[in-house]
């Protein structure tokens, strides 16, 4: 069996009492345990199973104790067939806290290159060490650390365990800690480096069609994301039509119960992990038509029917 064991911490005023909202905790522990999954099938594929088991928490900033356990009989078997595993020590070091030489581990890369992808990548004499360029310059690093920045999976976890909790209100900080020292570390400020990359295989479907919509809810912040429903779901759908949303703030268009906007909207489908997105922007509202007020009435000689009294 192969172990190791670190912690993690998040900081700020939401945390100071040492305790954390389960809702915001529960997800970045599983996303813990799945970037280690998603790490170790990069590297290690399927000869070795791993898990990530909590020992403790403790005082001050929240912080969680965690075990790293690779299983033993798949790693044998991997060392009687002559390949290569690596192993639940080396598998932090190139997620969380990195090795020697000033080499940081998946944390580290991600800060360094900004989440952004490298311009160049150069091989060396070294075949397990590649050169990176960058916007800021020139680093080297393991193949295995690069092939781990690169894998969708790993940056969606890491995503779930750093930029997520930390885009809730009094979290500041998140570490990671050996034997109660700080090894490396995020800010607020640089958590948007964490966000899962988009790339064009992401995009499933574009598709530009004229749709009418009930309105559900409005929204006058700064996304300008309106629920809306098309007859057989709701939306949320961006408002980028820069005319009909002055008209709106200056209130030269009032909106009741009953109303329909006709609108020419761009919809993009994403894959997301196993499953679809769907995105609505809403480029242009071609109309507002205002629910009926009243009845239309048959007429004759200019005149509504009335019917006759009883």
């Amino acid at each position: 069996m192969s172990q190791t064991s670190f912690s993690i911490a998040y900081d700020g005023p939401a945390v100071e009492s040492g305790s954390m909202d389960v809702r915001d905790l529960a997800p970045a522990l599983l996303a813990l345990g799945q970037l280690f999954d998603a790490a170790n099938s990069v590297l290690n594929d399927e000869r070795t199973t791993i898990s990530v088991n909590v020992q403790a928490t403790s005082q001050g900033s929240f912080e969680v104790a965690l075990d790293v356990v690779q299983g033993m009989g798949s790693q044998l078997v991997s060392i009687f067939s002559g390949e290569t595993v690596t192993a639940a020590l080396q598998l932090k070091e190139l997620v969380l806290v990195g090795g020697s030489a000033g080499v940081g581990g998946l944390i580290w890369l991600v800060k360094t290159l900004r989440g952004h992808s490298p311009k160049e990548v150069a091989k060396t004499a070294d075949e397990e060490v590649v050169r990176v360029t960058h916007e800021s310059g020139t680093i080297e690093v393991p193949v295995a650390l690069l092939r781990l920045y690169g894998d969708l999976a790993v940056r969606h976890a890491l995503e779930r365990l750093v930029k997520e909790p930390l885009s809730k209100e009094g979290i500041d900080a998140f570490e990671v800690r050996e034997e109660g020292v700080s090894v490396e570390s995020v800010s607020v400020q640089e958590s948007d480096y964490f966000s899962k990359p988009e790339t064009a295989d992401d995009i499933v479907l574009k598709n530009k069609h004229t749709a009418a919509y009930s309105i559900v809810s409005l929204a006058f912040k700064e996304d300008n994301k309106w629920r809306l429903h098309d007859g057989s779901a709701a939306v949320s759908a961006l408002i980028a039509d820069d005319g009909f949303l002055r008209r709106v703030d200056s209130n030269q268009v009032a909106f009741a119960k009953g109303d329909i906007l006709i609108c020419e909207v761009e919809t993009i489908q994403r894959r997301d992990g196993e499953f679809l997105k769907a995105e609505h922007t809403v480029a242009k509202v071609i109309e507002h038509r205002a629910a009926l007020r009243q009845l239309d009435l048959p007429v004759e000689s200019g005149r509504a029917i009335a019917s006759e009294p009883m």
